[in-house]
């Protein structure tokens, strides 16, 4: 692993940022745009691919822009042009061309594109400012008061300012850099599995959900370039971390197999292809998000789940104010992650709150039905603009509930 010559003009400039996924590129984005000199260490060799569709919403699209990317995301949208639930029989019980579940408002500023086709996208636009080192990660950090040793798995052994974990749920760096019981994983009683199919089909840019009951769906999504299917059912006793890739393609042949519709051979494509994702759904709760010179930015720190709909645009915007707070204090990290800590946590709070309360996906027998209404109803155009709120949920206001750092800046109270 090279060693990169420090930015002298910034104070604690050498940042390591663990992960490459959503959050760590826009960090390290930012980050050498104010001066300072990233450094990105993934544990993966490549961009991964898989996942499903995500969501750029409300001040995370503002970012995008800042960057210079809105028009490339927006070319890389999926591109749905609507969505439909059917039955058993395949009959159409709902249809509509105002919203998706997934993708959200038609028309609307908030942008709907695959996962790796974003992450290509950020990596690329940071390659000539930033260091990454693929096929490594942390095994050992240790603060020394003036900056942080980072043992890697490959033996080396480099010293930083400052570590970013941005390695998601599952943060390697949060369980290096803070103590036991400093974080507290919150388990939604749900899960989700994705993975490519064939479009046998024949949708274009397309969703169609189907509903055994309101505790399970399966969701045929055809977006331009890729077709996938995801499963989504709670069992609140399911520990994902207690099985293997083969235990859970068969867990979830128990739940859907016989379910109706398209749903066995579903199953048989997206359990037979090694592009299989499946998680059970869960939050990561602290009560700080920095110790010392480490802090976590993403999922690594405040993860809502996928059922939040607004999982990147936390990331995004999450790494967006961190560097911004860390320009602002010139550095000081004691300051700027007080500071960033401060402006998160109420954005936060109401991400994850639209999660705990189901997100679009997860709705009660009667909310489901009522769903159904607002779907139907969405079409006639008096009442579309109303109805798809209502159906197509809260993401859109949630994501432009915070004020970005460059935004008060004048405000911000002078650094001690």
């Amino acid at each position: 692993m090279g060693e990169t010559e420090p930015n002298v003009s910034v104070r604690n400039s050498r940042v390591l940022i663990v992960g490459a996924g959503v959050a760590g590129p826009t960090l390290a984005f930012w980050l050498a745009r104010h001066g300072f000199t990233p450094t990105v260490v993934e544990r993966s060799r490549r961009v991964r691919g898989g996942g499903q569709a995500i969501d750029v919403h409300g001040r995370a699209v503002d970012v995008l822009a800042k960057m210079g990317l809105l028009d490339a995301a927006r070319a890389a949208r999926t591109g749905i042009r609507g969505m439909d639930f059917v039955d058993a029989r395949g009959r159409t019980v709902a249809r509509t061309t105002a919203f998706s579940l997934t993708g959200g408002v038609a028309g609307g500023p908030d942008i709907e594109l695959m996962r790796s086709d974003l992450a290509t996208l950020l990596l690329d636009s940071t390659r000539a400012t930033t260091e990454y080192v693929h096929g490594d990660h942390p095994v050992a950090l240790e603060q020394t008061g003036t900056a942080v040793t980072v043992e890697f798995a490959s033996g080396s052994v480099r010293e930083f300012d400052l570590v970013v974990g941005a390695d998601g749920v599952r943060s390697a760096t949060r369980s290096l850099a803070f103590p036991a019981g400093s974080h507290r994983l919150h388990r939604l009683g749900r899960y989700i599995a994705i993975g490519d199919v064939p479009n046998f089909l024949g949708y274009d840019r397309w969703e169609t959900f189907y509903a055994a009951g309101p505790d399970r769906r399966v969701c045929y999504f055809a977006g331009a370039g890729s077709t996938r299917v995801m499963f989504t059912k709670t069992d609140p006793d399911l520990d994902v971390d207690q099985h293997d890739g083969e235990s859970l393609r068969a867990l979830l042949r128990s739940h859907f197999a016989g379910d109706g519709w398209q749903t066995d051979r579903l199953l048989d494509e997206v359990t037979g292809t090694p592009d299989f994702y499946f998680d059970d759904l869960r939050q990561v709760h602290m009560d700080s998000w920095h110790l010392g010179r480490v802090a976590l930015v993403g999922d690594a720190g405040y993860c809502a789940s996928p059922s939040s709909g607004l999982g990147t645009t936390l990331a995004i915007v999450g790494a967006y104010v961190l560097a911004g707070e860390l320009a602002a204090a010139h550095g000081d990290h004691q300051v700027a992650f007080a500071r960033y800590d401060r402006r998160m946590r109420p954005f936060v709070a109401d991400c994850q709150e639209r999660a705990r309360r189901g997100g679009n996906l997860y709705v009660t027998r009667s909310r489901f039905w009522l769903q159904m209404q607002q779907i139907r109803l969405s079409n006639l155009p008096p009442l579309r603009r109303v109805m798809t709120g209502l159906a197509a949920g809260s993401k859109e206001r949630i994501g432009m509930g915070i004020t970005l750092p460059d935004d008060d800046r004048d405000t911000v109270s002078p650094i001690p």
